[in-house]
């Protein structure tokens, strides 16, 4: 599955955005389902497909594709999430061994895992479940081998480049619940308090939820994705809160892929006792992540050291 996810975190202020008034949809799921700007299944060249959706990323930061897997490995694969949340299987993002590992974990938290108390990391010797995962393996595969044909292109035709993949997590959204505004990779938002670049470059979320019904109305565990200017991060939570937003349906084969230093979005608000379950991957450049935690670390180090020579 490639490389595994870092142990890495800091304050969560910068990562967060406030709760402006938004603008409205700019597009949503129809009676149909999601509107796909790609359709998997009618591309017969890989590299035109690939193409297709670098374009459509720079023009609005986000590509929502149907990814043409197989109805039954959907399926499969949605049983087998239910297995292992219903199995108890699900734990916190990151572990924690000592003092090093607990600040990596928080400052992870605070930019990713917000609205993720529990998730299921899907690795090939994830040999911690005793339950089958084969499908979601094998979807997790597929993500990662999709991400790896656009990689080439995003670095010609955009200047973002990564080098590597974390393992697919696995999120389950449900109960009565709203969630966090935020930008995966912060660095070019919040002026001088922004965190420096933690490598991510591009996010991908994979639905897998065949229950999901579009005259339901309901988008729950889905994604709101504020469209703002996708050349750049938004500088304040109003650029982003009144942006027209994209709203991703949690409809099962919807691959919605952003960029992750430019694009907010938001986990659309669940209720009652519906599961809505997520793959999510993200790609990222290994040196800049390996250099992430150390410059948080040295930040703070520096900033208590002047604060501590404010009082002497």
């Amino acid at each position: 599955m490639g490389k595994k996810r870092l142990q890495t975190t800091a304050s969560t202020e910068v990562t967060r955005i406030a709760n402006d008034e938004d603008t409205g949809f700019a597009q949503g799921p129809g009676p149909d389902g999601n509107k796909f700007d790609v359709h998997m299944q009618d591309e017969v060249d890989g590299v035109a497909a690939s193409e297709k959706i670098v374009r459509c990323l720079k023009g609005r930061g986000v590509c929502l594709c149907e990814a043409n897997a197989p109805h039954e490995l959907l399926s499969q694969a949605y049983d087998e999430a239910e297995a292992l949340w219903k199995g108890n299987e699900f734990g916190p993002p990151m572990q924690v061994y000592d003092t090093d590992s607990q600040f990596e974990a928080q400052l992870w938290s605070s930019l990713l895992y917000q609205d993720e108390a529990k998730v299921l990391w899907i690795a090939d010797e994830a040999g911690s479940s005793r339950r089958k995962m084969d499908a979601l393996k094998l979807l997790s595969q597929n993500m990662q081998d999709f991400a790896v044909g656009l990689g080439d292109i995003m670095q010609q035709e955009l200047r973002v480049g990564f080098t590597h993949s974390w393992n697919a997590m696995l999120s389950c959204y449900t109960g009565s619940k709203s969630y966090c505004l935020h930008i995966d990779n912060p660095h070019k938002s919040g002026g001088e308090t922004a965190l420096p670049d933690n490598g991510l470059r591009l996010t991908l979320c994979y639905y897998i939820n065949p229950h999901w019904d579009p005259d339901s109305g309901v988008n729950g565990g889905g994604l709101d994705v504020f469209l703002t200017d996708p050349r750049k991060a938004p500088p304040a939570a109003s650029a982003a809160r009144k942006a027209p937003k994209l709203r991703i349906a949690p409809h099962a084969d919807t691959l919605a892929l952003f960029l992750s230093e430019r694009m907010a979005h938001q986990v659309v608000e669940t209720s009652g006792k519906d599961r809505w379950y997520c793959l999510t991957m993200w790609c990222f450049d290994q040196v800049t992540m390996s250099n992430f935690v150390p410059q948080v670390s040295t930040r703070q180090r520096q900033m208590q050291a002047g604060s501590d020579d404010e009082y002497e």
